[in-house]
């Protein structure tokens, strides 16, 4: 090897190893980025920064064959280039689309990193050259850009219009449309065959294709069928100017795609009005796919922001329907199931506003996922309280089932919410269900100014009086919902209640589980009944919502299991009541959960409220 070949095997060593080292801190930055959270969890973008790296690994290895170059492999080269330019594309494309949709601040970090890694790779690959003599004249690539003729920068840097392409074999009819045209303030681009016509239209994509018929290697007629079978392409409008007054070949090309026919000599003025014509109308289609674009943007948006709060249908039926904001609404037997916090009142004076929060956001992500899981809609959170709705807007013939067993399924999911907020410091919770079927008004609900989708009606509040008659980990269920199910259920006792503005009793369903196909049952209570060790009397007073009542009964304790209360009764206590208890010497709630059919006037209490102080007191009296 000589001397001379050494040295430019040096130098293509040195520029291989240049253009790869930006390479590879891309290739690393997503490396990291692969490894952060928010990109691990998200398939979505886990998918496009592989996309990144493979870009940047691809280019890596198309790299090797610099090594194989020699001072005439300047078409080698401009291909490498090419191929290169298409690779680095992606890298920045799919840079741009992880910018737009992840807004973490570290994630963004890596990507202008990243990008600016790219900048640097493309300025390196611009001044990469074989040789220090001008080769551009024989670059198949750079010979596109040197097809763009006087005209394009003017002096007085007017304003172009838009871009034409002129296709022409002959070199003196593309100078003479190529002067008429600049004369006309238009930027113009010259290509002497159909293939260069193709490569230009692929990469420049200009505006307007002014294509002459007759060509050596391929002809009009054949770039047209090229044109209208490439997706991007069939967008620019194609004027075919021809020397062949033949009225078939005109109508052929008009059927190939063509959206004009001219004669040469073409006239001025009428060229004039024939391009500014397909200008118009080829910018208002581009509007219309830039509407379009935004349109589909605005409905990423949409699904994005709203769809934390409303259900996959109202968003889809806000997205489809004109009148899907419209106020009024429809006749609708649906479910609805209502959820809330056992005690959170009190949990809540107990807590600093972040750990509130933290606490509820635990517990309503989780139960989100289990409600979209079974295709309810969550119409809204009030507070604590979850109000689900299965039958609207859109219905099926399980709904039903499907609320029954997500209220099954919510109570199991209690336990993760717990594990979450023991890893936070936070207090356990425990919920109660109600669930009701019957007919309501479903719709928008509001104002000109402010709407939203819900239900309103008689079976709505019936939902809200029968969650208010549970306690922690149960689910009790109107007649009507277990009635409406095809399920087999798993039931536990019946409790009849008089509910507040109800009319006659209502014989309420303790709900422990549902059959196939959802196959879900709720656990046991593990809990042993333990015996008082010291008599102890309390007095037990009816609670009227938040406040005491002046009606009490005085009763005995006699046995605990968890936090139930075995008690006795001197007369009849009113089923599923709220209560205080007093004689505990610190605040204490409770709710009676069941009756005995053996003894007369003995009841189960099931606590709603405890603390540490009503721990110790309770220990005490029942230790042995």
């Amino acid at each position: 090897m000589s001397n001379r070949d050494r040295i430019f095997k040096a130098y293509l060593d040195d520029q291989r190893q240049s253009l790869q080292a930006p390479l590879a801190s891309v290739f690393a930055f997503t490396e990291a980025l692969l490894e952060l959270a928010v990109i691990s969890h998200s398939s979505e973008l886990t998918a496009d920064v592989k996309k990144i790296a493979k870009a940047a690994s691809t280019m890596i290895e198309m790299l090797g064959s610099v090594s194989t170059f020699s001072a005439d492999s300047q078409t080698e080269l401009s291909r490498l280039r090419h191929d290169l330019r298409n690779a680095i594309g992606l890298v920045d494309g799919f840079g741009d689309i992880l910018l737009e949709d992840c807004d973490d601040e570290q994630v963004c970090d890596y990507i202008r990193q990243i990008r600016h890694q790219s900048r640097l790779f493309q300025g390196l690959l611009e001044h990469f050259n074989l040789s220090d003599d001008d080769k551009t004249a024989s670059d198949p690539i750079a010979e596109i850009f040197k097809s763009f003729k006087r005209g394009i920068i003017r002096d007085d840097k007017e304003h172009m219009a838009a871009s034409i392409l002129v296709v022409d074999d002959n070199d003196s009819s593309r100078d003479l449309l190529a002067h008429q045209l600049q004369r006309q303030n238009y930027m113009v681009i010259e290509a002497a065959s159909g293939e260069r016509c193709l490569e230009i239209m692929r990469s420049a994509e200009p505006d307007l294709v002014l294509l002459d018929l007759v060509m050596p290697d391929m002809n009009g007629y054949e770039v047209l069928q090229v044109i209208r079978g490439d997706e991007v392409l069939r967008r620019i409008p194609v004027v075919v100017v021809s020397g062949m007054q033949d009225e078939e070949g005109a109508v052929r090309c008009i059927d190939a795609g063509a959206s004009d026919y001219l004669l040469k000599p073409v006239n001025g003025t009428l060229l004039r009005a024939r391009i500014s014509a397909l200008l118009e109308a080829k910018g208002w289609r581009d509007r219309e796919r830039e509407y379009l674009a935004e349109l589909e943007k605005s409905q990423r948006f949409i699904r994005k922001i709203f769809g934390r709060y409303l259900s996959d249908e109202i968003v889809q039926r806000l997205l489809d329907d004109s009148d899907g904001l419209e106020l009024g609404g429809e006749l609708r037997q649906v479910t609805i199931l209502m959820a809330d916090i056992r005690g959170f009142s009190a949990l809540s004076q107990q807590l600093g506003p972040q750990q509130c929060v933290k606490l509820l956001n635990n517990y309503f992500g989780e139960m989100t996922e289990v409600i979209q899981r079974f295709r309810g809609t969550v119409d809204e959170f009030v507070g604590d309280g979850i109000l689900v709705i299965f039958g609207a807007p859109l219905s099926d013939k399980d709904d039903c089932d499907r609320a029954l067993a997500c209220a099954v399924a919510m109570q199991l999911a209690i336990k993760d919410v717990n594990a979450r907020n023991r890893l936070d410091g936070l207090p356990e919770i425990s919920m109660g269900i109600g669930l009701n079927t019957g007919d309501v008004v479903a719709g928008n609900v509001g104002s000109d100014l402010r709407s939203k989708y819900g239900v309103v009606g008689h079976n709505v509040n019936l939902a809200g009086r029968i969650e208010s008659c549970t306690v922690g980990s149960q689910i009790l269920a109107a007649p009507a919902t277990v009635a409406a199910a095809s399920i087999e259920i798993l039931s536990g006792d019946s409790v009849p209640v008089s509910l507040k503005g109800m009319g006659d009793a209502l014989e309420l369903i303790e709900i422990l589980g549902v059959g196939i196909p959802y196959d879900l049952l709720l656990p046991p209570s593990a809990d042993q009944w333990q015996l008082c060790s010291i008599k102890m009397c309390l007095d037990l007073t009816l609670m009227a919502g938040k406040q005491t009542a002046s009606k009490q009964y005085s009763v005995e304790l006699h046995a605990r299991a968890g936090e139930q209360l075995r008690i006795t009764s001197s007369e009849a206590l009113p089923m599923l009541a709220d209560v205080s208890i007093d004689g505990f010497d610190v605040a204490c709630y409770a709710k009676i959960t069941a009756q005995s059919p053996d003894v007369e006037y003995q009841y189960i209490l099931t606590l709603t409220s405890t603390s540490s102080e009503l721990e110790q007191v309770l220990k005490s009296a029942f230790s042995e």
